[in-house]
C-alpha cells in the first residue's frame, strides 16, 4: 500500500511539472536583438547610358534572441530626406540581406517620386526586419541611410498593356493577350503607368506575364523572382534583345476571378480576389437604403454585372452598390462632380475606414432600366426598356 502511495505522488509531480511546462510561455525581448545594418552608400547620378548596369543594396541579418524561428522578412524603404518614411516606397520584401536592381528600374521608381531630372535629391534608406506580418511589435529597424541622387529623365508611357500566360484565357497566344483599364485619377485624367483588368486565372495553368504590343514579345514584364502570387516586383523587357523575365508564378491562388493591377513606373504588380457578388440599394430602388435587402445583380462574366429592374424619378432619388448584403463596404458610388445617370465612372470604397463616395442619380423618368456595371474600368451603363 505504501508502495502505491510513492507511485501516485510521483504520477502527481509529473502531471504538475507537465502542466507548468505547458504553461510556460516565451517572450521575446527586442533589447537582446540586433537590428539590421544598412552598409553605407554614395551619392549617385543616374545615366541612361549606363540603364543596364546594377545598383546593389546591402545590410546585415537580424538577430532575435530566439531559436527556431521563422525566417526573418526583410522591407527595404525609400523616402525623401525630412519625411521620416511617412510617404515611403517600398524596393522589395524578401528573406535576403541584399537587393539589385538596374539603374533604369531604380531611376523609374525615383521618377514615380516626382524627382525632378538633373536635380540632385537626398533621399533616406532603411530596413525594417520583422518575423511576423500581422504585427509590427517584433519589427527592428535598421540605420538611416541618407545619400544624394539625380536622375534622368526617362518618360516611357506604355497604352495599353495585356495580360498572358498559360494561367489565363488567353494562354501564351500573344495575339490573343487580354487588354488591360488604365487607371483613371479622381480628376478624370488618365494614368498613363497603372493598369488592371478583373479576369479569371489558374483554370489551365499558373503563369502570367504582361505586353504592350499584340503579336510580339516585348516590351514584356515578368517577375524579378522576389514576389508572391499576390504582389511583387515587375522585371522589365524593353526590347526582344533582352533575356525574357520570369513569369509570375500564381500556383498559390485558387482557380477564380482576380483584379490584377500593374504599374509600369513602379514596377509593381498586385493580384487581388474579385468579388462574385453585387448588389443594388438606393432611395430610387426597391429595396431602398437597406443594405440587409439590396437586390442581387446577375454576374456576366468576370468582373461584369447587370440587373433590369425598376427606379424611381425624384430629386432625392439615388442608387449604389455593394459586394456584401448587411455592409456598407466593399461600396460603389461615383466621383463625377455632375453625375449623369445614363453612364459614368465608379468610386470604389474598399472599406468603411474611407469616405462614402457620392450617389449616382436616377433616371428623370420612372420606369425599367438595364443597369450594367463594369467593375475593371469602374463604368456603369443605364439603358430604358
Amino acid at each position: 500500500m505504501k508502495r502505491l502511495s510513492i507511485i501516485f505522488a510521483l504520477m502527481a509531480v509529473v502531471i504538475a511539472w507537465t502542466a507548468c511546462e505547458k504553461d510556460e510561455k516565451v517572450t521575446l525581448d527586442l533589447n537582446d536583438a540586433n537590428a539590421p545594418v544598412l552598409t553605407s552608400m554614395d551619392d549617385m547620378v543616374l545615366l541612361q547610358d549606363d540603364a543596364e548596369n546594377e545598383i546593389t543594396f546591402q545590410w546585415s541579418a537580424a538577430q532575435y534572441p530566439l531559436e527556431n524561428l521563422p525566417d526573418v522578412r526583410y522591407s527595404l524603404q525609400l523616402d525623401l530626406d525630412g519625411n521620416n518614411f511617412a510617404e515611403r516606397v517600398q524596393l522589395v520584401e524578401t528573406s535576403e540581406t541584399s537587393f539589385t536592381r538596374t539603374v533604369a528600374q531604380f531611376n523609374q521608381r525615383l521618377t514615380a517620386m516626382e524627382l525632378e531630372p538633373g536635380v540632385p535629391t537626398v533621399v533616406e534608406l532603411r530596413v525594417v526586419a520583422s518575423i511576423t506580418a500581422s504585427t509590427d511589435t517584433d519589427n527592428l529597424i535598421s540605420n538611416v541611410m541618407r545619400f544624394q541622387v539625380t536622375i534622368y529623365e526617362d518618360f516611357v508611357i506604355i497604352d495599353p498593356i495585356y495580360m498572358l500566360g498559360d494561367g489565363t484565357a488567353a494562354g501564351w497566344n500573344n495575339t490573343q493577350a487580354i487588354e488591360m483599364y488604365p487607371v483613371f485619377n479622381e480628376d478624370g485624367s488618365h494614368n498613363p503607368a497603372v493598369y488592371t483588368l478583373i479576369a479569371t486565372l489558374g483554370e489551365g495553368g499558373n503563369m502570367v506575364k504582361f505586353i504592350s504590343v499584340l503579336g510580339q514579345w516585348a516590351p514584356q514584364w515578368g517577375s524579378d523572382g522576389t514576389g508572391t502570387a499576390e504582389e511583387g516586383i515587375l522585371a522589365y523587357r524593353p526590347t526582344e534583345d533582352e533575356p525574357d523575365p520570369d513569369p509570375i508564378n500564381i500556383s498559390e491562388l485558387d482557380a477564380g476571378d482576380y483584379r490584377v493591377t500593374a504599374d509600369t513606373t513602379n514596377l509593381t504588380y498586385t493580384i487581388t480576389k474579385a468579388t462574385e457578388e453585387l448588389y443594388l440599394l438606393g432611395s430610387g430602388t426597391e429595396a431602398g437604403w437597406d443594405n440587409t435587402a439590396a437586390l442581387a445583380m446577375t454576374k456576366d462574366g468576370p468582373g461584369m454585372f447587370s440587373i433590369v429592374t425598376t427606379l424611381t424619378a425624384g430629386d432625392d432619388m439615388f442608387f449604389k452598390f455593394i459586394e456584401v448584403l448587411g455592409q456598407w463596404a466593399p461600396q460603389y458610388g461615383t466621383w463625377d462632380e455632375d453625375p449623369n445617370w445614363e453612364e459614368g465612372n465608379l468610386a470604389f470604397r474598399p472599406t468603411e475606414a474611407q469616405p462614402d463616395p457620392e450617389s449616382i442619380p436616377t433616371p428623370p423618368n420612372t420606369g425599367t432600366y438595364l443597369i450594367e456595371v463594369n467593375l475593371s474600368n469602374l463604368t456603369y451603363k443605364l439603358t430604358a426598356q
